[in-house]
C-alpha cells in the first residue's frame, strides 16, 4: 500500500530547517536587531524595541548553553545589561545603557550573530521554544 503525503513538498521544509541559516535571512534578522539596539541606546521609549533585543538575547542564551560554556558568559552579561537598561527606563522614562552595559551588549550581539549564522533554523527554533518555556517556568516560580 502506497502512502500519500498531504503535502508532497514537505520534504523541502524538513531539509531547509536542517541547513545553515541562509545569509540573507541572517542579514535581515541582524539588521532589525541592531536597529532596535541602536534605538535603545538612543533613549527610545518603544517597548517593542526592548522586547526584540531581549528576546534575541534570551534565545541566544539558550543556544549558547547548547553549544559551549564559553558562549554563555557574554550572553549572561548582555542579559544583565538589559535588566539594567530596563531599570533605567523605569527611573528616567527612556531606555539606555551604562558603560559596562554597552560593552556587554556589543559582545552579546556579536556572539548571537555568530550563533545565528552557524546554526540551523531548526536549532534556533528549538532555542526559542526552550526560551519561552523557561520564561513560563520563571513566571510560575517553578524554574530550578
Amino acid at each position: 500500500m502506497k502512502r500519500r503525503l498531504k503535502d508532497a513538498t514537505a520534504w523541502v521544509g524538513v531539509i531547509a530547517a536542517r541547513q545553515q541559516t541562509p545569509e540573507a535571512i541572517a542579514d535581515e534578522a541582524m539588521a532589525k536587531l541592531y536597529s532596535a539596539y541602536a534605538d535603545l541606546k538612543g533613549g527610545s521609549t518603544d517597548d517593542d524595541m526592548f522586547d526584540r533585543v531581549a528576546a534575541a538575547i534570551n534565545v541566544g542564551l539558550i543556544r549558547a548553553e547548547q553549544i559551549d560554556a564559553v558562549c554563555v558568559a557574554p550572553m549572561l552579561e548582555a542579559r544583565d545589561a538589559l535588566i539594567r537598561c530596563d531599570a533605567i527606563r523605569g527611573k528616567h522614562g527612556r531606555y539606555g545603557f551604562d558603560g559596562p552595559g554597552l560593552q556587554a551588549m556589543a559582545a552579546g550581539l556579536e556572539v548571537y550573530e555568530e550563533m545565528l549564522r552557524k546554526s540551523t533554523p531548526l536549532q534556533m527554533r528549538q532555542a526559542m521554544t526552550a526560551s519561552i518555556d523557561r520564561m513560563r517556568q520563571q513566571i510560575a516560580g517553578t524554574l530550578q
